[in-house]
């Protein structure tokens, strides 16, 4: 399901290493995780940087770094971001709040102001603004991720933004993701002819997208999962627009993705779906980078040619549109 990248943001204050490192302390309501490792991870590679062991309802984790960097906690499966900073920085663990130091002051303000933010574009503002500030600290390159993860940028938009990063940002694994996710929507825009890819099914054979797509109807294609809620409610919209044109000038697809085959399998008969899905062996990550998709459903809809008409429509807008198209 789509996830709006609105989290924190950070200061104009570029923060460099001295002698002391930083401190790291975090406080919990009780003792019920007294014991429990807290590992400290780069929220770039999810590599474990450091851990402490939870006295009681206080947990210290101390180190030393040469450039501050975003990072999570994570405690018992539940997660906090923070920046990693020289200083004394406080956890409080029932609000997963840092603080005390000044990147993530700053962060936790700029997180208020964010709290009216509805769209992506709007998003996308705040990140830009941030990396722009915060080029030379940890909060730089999270907050480009971001923008890009928000911004719908042309090719050579794209070239453009990369002239104005520091070259250290190409190093990072989800700076490389957010560029080849960009890369990857502007090949599969709107009026692009469909981006082909291969799966591999449970029984071994393959079945590509171009055995249903560009057939000389229109054809609906569902990237979705079994776990995804969004999804879910998007299958009765959608078995309505089976139900009055397929067979009629369109046909119907459903991709499952992010998701396990057995799982696939159990929601398609739970929620009754007539069209042909595409189930891999495991779970399928590659056609939603082939089509740059973050969040699911997601929905494109391919002309009889294989050109791409709409992507991301749901409900109402994705009616009208398919009505659209079988007027024609």
């Amino acid at each position: 399901m789509k996830k709006i990248l609105v989290s924190v943001l950070a200061s104009a204050l570029s923060v460099f290493a001295y002698a002391g490192g930083y401190k790291i302390t975090i406080g919990f309501p009780d003792v019920s995780l007294n014991n429990a490792t807290a590992y400290l991870t780069s929220y770039d590679s999810g590599d474990t940087v450091a851990t402490g062991t939870v006295h009681g309802k206080r947990c210290v984790i101390k180190g030393k770094i040469e450039d501050s960097y975003f990072a999570r906690l994570i405690i018992d499966g539940k997660r906090c971001g923070m920046i990693v900073e020289d200083g004394e920085i406080a956890v409080d663990w029932a609000t997963k709040i840092a603080s005390g130091a000044p990147l993530n002051d700053y962060l936790n303000d700029l997180d208020k102001k964010m709290e009216n933010v509805q769209t992506e574009e709007e998003a996308a503002v705040f990140y830009y603004k941030a990396f722009e500030e915060n080029k030379n600290n940890g909060v730089g390159p999270w907050a480009f991720h971001n923008y890009l993860m928000c911004k719908p940028l042309t090719l050579p938009q794209l070239e453009a933004e990369l002239a104005n990063v520091p070259s250290s940002y190409m190093e990072q694994k989800r700076v490389k993701s957010a560029i080849a996710n960009v890369k990857a929507q502007a090949v599969t825009a709107e009026g692009q002819m469909f981006t082909d890819f291969t799966v591999t099914r449970e029984d071994g054979s393959t079945v590509k997208l171009s055995d249903y797509v560009g057939k000389g109807t229109y054809t609906l294609v569902d990237f979705w999962a079994s776990w995804c809620g969004p999804c879910r409610r998007e299958i009765p919209n959608i078995k309505a627009l089976y139900e009055k044109y397929n067979g009629k000038g369109m046909s119907f697809l459903g991709v499952a993705v992010w998701d396990a085959p057995a799982d696939t399998h159990k929601a398609i008969e739970q929620l009754q779906m007539p069209w042909p899905v595409i189930v891999g062996n495991k779970n399928l990550t590659e056609p939603t980078q082939k089509y740059g998709i973050m969040g699911i459903p997601h929905i494109i809809i391919f002309d009889p040619e294989g050109r791409i008409i709409s992507r991301g429509l749901q409900g109402k807008k994705l009616a009208e549109m398919v009505d659209a198209c079988m007027a024609k």
